[in-house]
């Protein structure tokens, strides 16, 4: 007995609300655009920093950078710790808290690590 399968293309809104993207504007005049990483993002940034991952302070300060994906509309790519930090140090306090709370705005609060996923 032959099972019929119905695969559905998803719908034009569902693709739109999983690429979206929002911009801020930092105290620098910076255009930082977010976009909500997907799953994979996480289990990928866990991998990558190893023993930091148990850290929760240093993995609250980190989460939110996952949202980033450009900066002045230079893509933002994380494959590596020291491109993790590059990030770091390029954002500054002025575009981590920008960051912060760019994503509370329009992405809801921030993950618990210990219990949450993005």
């Amino acid at each position: 007995m032959k099972t019929k399968v119905t695969v559905h293309k998803p719908s034009d809104q569902i693709l739109n609300n999983a690429n979206a993207e929002t911009s801020i504007t930092d105290s620098k005049n910076r255009v930082i655009a977010l976009r909500k990483p997907g799953v994979l993002a996480q289990y990928r940034l866990i991998e990558m920093l190893g023993e930091s991952a148990s850290n929760e302070v240093y993995m609250n300060m980190i989460l939110p950078l996952l949202f980033v994906s450009a900066i002045d509309g230079e893509p933002v790519l994380i494959g590596k710790k020291s491109e993790l930090e590059a990030l770091i140090q390029r954002l500054d306090a002025e575009g981590i808290s920008a960051v912060i709370a760019g994503v509370q705005e329009h992405f809801g609060a921030l993950p618990d690590p210990k219990t949450d996923k993005i």
